[in-house]
């Protein structure tokens, strides 16, 4: 959910990706292709990206079971969706559903054939009625997937977390489902908004935390400034803190 990797509140959706050119968005639908393409992906990306990369997931144990979720995510690089869908994807998390901005996913035909079982994508705007039920559409798809979104509306510098943009509280008022809010952490060594990917500074540095999900009881009373706040502050309290002196 960000302005370059899926900015709910911040983007609208192609009508062609909730299930047509016309008429009301609607949630997408996990098929057997879809599911078979994850596992595929999930093979790939774990020797790639999950073992030479990411040092820890701690957390992650208590999302091995149970209901579909809502992941939300701290956004740092382009690569973040890969290394949080690899975690998820070793641990039985499948099939996974993204929230990508179009322009984005959209660049090669690679990435457009991905984004059509993985992402769930959206153009950049201003937020209307019509992106309000895309969003929705969106939220109501965890029946079928474990969401993803990245609520910031823009890569940060790994270490704080910046206000969450208000496409979160429509999704989460249709999902209806926990909230795991999730810090990648040390990701910025990597790679960034503004530098390349340094694989040899990122080796085995990444930790991906999850945190205690928010429960529906406890967010779906808040108005849409009080839900953003919570999960920001939920996202903060992952975050590192200051170096040891």
């Amino acid at each position: 959910m960000t302005r370059e990797a899926g900015g709910a509140g911040e983007a609208e959706a192609s009508r062609t990706d909730v299930g047509g050119d016309r008429g009301r968005p609607r949630p997408r639908s996990a098929d057997a292709t879809t599911r078979w393409l994850q596992r595929i992906l999930g093979v790939i990306l774990f020797p790639l990206f999950r073992i030479p990369f990411v040092r820890a997931t701690p957390g992650l144990a208590a999302y091995r079971r149970g209901p579909h979720r809502v992941f939300v995510c701290n956004h740092v690089s382009l690569l973040d969706t890969i290394f949080v869908a690899s975690v998820l994807w070793s641990h039985g998390r499948s099939p996974i559903l993204v929230l990508g901005d179009a322009s984005v996913w959209r660049r090669s035909a690679l990435s457009r054939f991905l984004s059509s079982r993985v992402g769930y994508l959206l153009e950049r705007g201003r937020l209307n009625k019509l992106r309000i039920q895309e969003l929705r559409a969106f939220g109501a798809s965890v029946a079928a997937f474990e969401l993803l979104v990245f609520p910031e509306g823009t890569r940060g510098d790994g270490l704080s977390v910046k206000p969450c943009q208000p496409g979160i509280f429509y999704i989460a008022r249709e999902a209806r489902a926990p909230i795991v809010p999730v810090f990648i952490e040390n990701m910025q060594l990597l790679s960034t908004k503004t530098s390349g990917f340094h694989p040899l500074r990122g080796l085995r540095k990444v930790v991906i935390r999850f945190g205690a999900a928010i429960e529906p009881e406890e967010y779906l009373e808040l108005d849409r400034a009080d839900l953003t706040e919570l999960v920001r502050r939920r996202l903060e309290q992952l975050a590192p803190g200051p170096p040891a002196p």
